[in-house]
């Protein structure tokens, strides 16, 4: 992005707040804008170049529906219209493509069971797949995981490949309140109260799990120390500014989403 590019986002500061939607159109095109730059990012890493990994948006008005990439888009060309809104059936009752199977599988159980979570990751990264292999919660052994203190959970079940709802079940139930939850043998999910947070977070857990994957045994920060960061790094708008400085410096245009 060039210099002249960036002059746009200079409205983007320290106290820069999500805004709160008019009206449910305005929030619905925010989500789905959302939820196609998140495709868009995870692709700038190669992140579901196999197709591997969802991101979805519940719908402000049908609140057991969501939105998501529909099956055969590339990440790297997810606009607005390419999402498929799902029923909790996992019937696409709007939008011209299938939806992924475990998309609906894994995410419907999540948002029905948490009413606050609007946006929901999962994809299969370099160090998050690994580190899930361990069957363990991240330790706090790094700033970006001191994010998930007090906030992870651990899906031990040995069904890497989700392909009913009781399964997706049994993962909302590990996740519990928090906002990761580690698949084993599988890779993160995160949630947020935003799109943005769920994906700004899941950048978190994945460097956090870099970190315990190239130092396994490095110092575990403190709980009394983690308790103390967790209101900053924890807060749901620190998520969300990740994900602005992701847009920012992974898609070099964000208008092409829609």
């Amino acid at each position: 992005m060039t210099v002249t590019d960036n002059r746009k986002h200079r409205g983007f500061t320290l106290s820069s707040q999500p805004l709160t939607p008019s009206d449910p159109h305005t929030d619905r095109l925010l989500r789905k804008r959302e939820v196609a730059l998140g495709y868009r990012i995870m692709d700038s890493w190669g992140w579901g170049a196999d197709g591997s990994g969802h991101i979805t948006a519940r719908d402000p008005e049908r609140l057991d529906c969501f939105w998501s990439l529909g099956y055969g888009v590339a990440f790297g060309e997810a606009t607005i219209d390419d999402l498929v809104l799902v029923d909790d059936t996992g019937h696409v009752i709007e939008g011209s493509y299938d939806i992924n199977p475990a998309a609906f599988y894994i995410h419907a159980p999540i948002h029905a069971s948490r009413d606050d979570v609007i946006g929901a990751i999962h994809t299969h990264t370099p160090y998050g797949t690994p580190f899930s292999a361990l069957a363990v919660p991240l330790p706090m052994t790094s700033q970006e995981a001191v994010a998930f203190h007090g906030r992870q959970g651990v899906f031990t079940g040995e069904e890497v490949g989700v392909s009913d709802l009781e399964t997706g079940q049994r993962i909302a139930d590990a996740l519990g309140l928090g906002r990761l939850v580690i698949l084993a043998n599988h890779g993160l999910l995160t949630v947020g109260t935003t799109v943005a947070s769920a994906i700004g977070f899941y950048l978190n857990a994945e460097r956090a799990a870099e970190v315990c994957v190239k130092v396994p045994h490095g110092r575990e920060i403190s709980s009394e120390a983690a308790d103390a960061v967790h209101p900053s790094v924890g807060a749901e708008n620190h998520g969300w500014h990740v994900f602005q400085w992701l847009v920012r410096s992974r898609v070099s245009d964000p208008t092409v989403v829609g």
